[in-house]
């Protein structure tokens, strides 16, 4: 998943997944960790790229269902549980 951003009427160029996280390192290097943790999922890009735009901590989506996360990111019960299975086995 990547993002654009319409200004103006002049569409940005989508960042990548590194260029996002690359970004948020610099803007907020107390994040590092948790930046690193999500980065080292088994999961696609742009689901990484889902999680860190809702900002949600490893330990939070160990206790959720998937349900209620498939709910809130707007995504298939089975997408969500990939990522779940991910950040369990992480």
């Amino acid at each position: 998943m990547s993002i654009a951003i319409k200004i103006d009427n002049a569409a940005l160029q989508p960042k990548s997944f590194n260029s996002l996280l690359n970004s948020m390192r610099q803007r907020q290097p107390q994040l590092a960790g948790y930046l690193d943790a999500v980065d080292q999922l088994d999961i696609a890009e742009g689901l990484k790229e889902l999680l860190l735009l809702y900002g949600f901590r490893l330990e939070l989506l160990k206790g959720m269902s998937s349900n209620d996360l498939s709910e809130i990111l707007g995504t298939d019960e089975y997408i969500v549980r990939i990522i779940i299975h991910s950040v369990n086995r992480s």
